[in-house]
């Protein structure tokens, strides 16, 4: 089961990643230089393989809220900003201030230290991306 879903991330990340190569236009930046949108739920980690993490995200304008599992402590309720296409989250019960950018269904970051690559598994509707 992990080994699928691990294959079924990295083709996911292959895929977007090549897609968005296509394209010209960020297709997570609004043209009216709205932020971009979060919501959804995105899966994922660290590049060293020791931190397997889901992401339950609500956007409301600039600020966004929800769910984090698979961290350990900081699991719960997180809270965050969004500014363009980046978003600063934390968490309400420990540490956990990864800065993550957003490219289409792609998250990218750092989480003390070690890049952290997130593929959004659900969002918001195709007109709103």
């Amino acid at each position: 089961m992990v080994n699928t879903l691990k294959l079924l991330l990295l083709g996911s990340l292959i895929t977007v990643t090549l897609s968005g190569c296509a394209s010209s236009a960020s297709p997570s930046a609004s043209p009216s230089g709205a932020p971009a949108d979060f919501s959804g739920t995105w899966m994922g980690g660290n590049a060293i393989g020791t931190k397997d993490m889901t992401l339950h995200l609500q956007q409301t304008g600039t600020t966004v809220t929800g769910t984090l599992e698979g961290v350990g402590a900081p699991d719960g309720p997180i809270k965050g900003s969004v500014g363009g296409n980046t978003i600063q989250l934390s968490a309400v019960r420990a540490r956990f201030e990864p800065r993550l950018v957003i490219r289409g269904d792609l998250m990218d970051g750092t989480l003390d230290g070690v890049p952290l690559k997130l593929v959004r598994f659900g969002g918001p509707p195709p007109s709103s991306r």
